[in-house]
């Protein structure tokens, strides 16, 4: 291995080739790392519906300066992952029933065919991938570590959705992805005391998409991530629009006749 020298004023470098050992950061690189920071974020939940936020807000959290944030929050808001209300502030999305119906339809039918393009292309390593990642969501299931279960439940499908080697499909599942994650963070805190639980339904649906996968049968395993996508759906429907409704309005006392 070679030996680093370390000498004040200079880059650390190499002594085979005196070569910087490390390069400076682009600005195109910190671009691409703000907006994969804010679009995670995004899409694992973090932000609820309805959470405004600030360009300078942003970059304090994230430690830089504004116009990287800036580039990255116009791509959000061009994918509709934020939107910029009237009077110039940005906001996270609410969802109304109609759209979480439309985004689950979508969601089904392109998650479903680049599940069945992996069962046909998907490597070796690529299942292994897959099986790790659903070992890792059981893990976590067992330790009571919902956001794990979330965090390892997204490295599942997409290590699934890159196995498909389709850079058009995946680009608009991350789309899909970016639109879907406030809903989450609506439901997410109601995770660990639902007694339907959301996750135990999971591990059902998952040890389905690994099994047809493990066949190569690209019909079954389409079946399964649109089940699994359907399923939680329900669940997500259930606690935003009946859960959700019955707490904003408290029954009112019933008049005596």
């Amino acid at each position: 291995m070679d030996s680093l020298i370390i000498d004040k004023g200079k880059p650390v470098q190499s002594t085979e080739d005196d070569q910087p050992a490390v390069s400076k950061l682009s600005n195109v690189a910190l671009r691409e790392r703000v907006y994969d920071e804010l679009a995670n974020a995004l899409r694992a939940g973090r932000f609820a519906p309805a959470t405004m936020v600030t360009i300078r807000g942003l970059a304090e959290m994230l430690g830089t300066s504004t116009m990287p944030v800036r580039e990255a929050v116009s791509r959000l808001v061009t994918e509709r992952a934020l939107e910029m209300l009237p009077n110039r502030t940005l906001r996270v999305p609410t969802i109304s029933s109609a759209m979480l119906d439309e985004l689950i339809d979508t969601r089904a039918t392109v998650e479903g065919r680049a599940a069945a393009l992996a069962a046909q292309r998907m490597t070796p390593a690529e299942f292994s991938r897959i099986k790790a990642a659903n070992e890792a969501y059981g893990h976590a299931l067992d330790a009571g570590d919902m956001a794990g279960a979330v965090a390892a439940n997204e490295q599942l499908h997409f290590a699934i959705y890159r196995a498909a080697r389709s850079a058009l499909l995946l680009s608009i599942i991350e789309t899909l992805w970016l639109q879907s994650g406030p809903y989450l963070a609506s439901v997410m805190k109601k995770m660990h005391v639902a007694a339907d639980s959301l996750h135990d339904r999971g591990v059902m649906h998952h040890f389905n998409i690994l099994a047809a996968l493990a066949k190569r049968d690209p019909e079954a395993a389409s079946s399964a991530v649109q089940a699994d996508i359907l399923d939680a759906a329900e669940w997500y429907k259930h606690q935003l629009f009946v859960d959700g409704a019955a707490e904003a309005e408290p029954a009112r006392p019933r008049k005596r006749k």
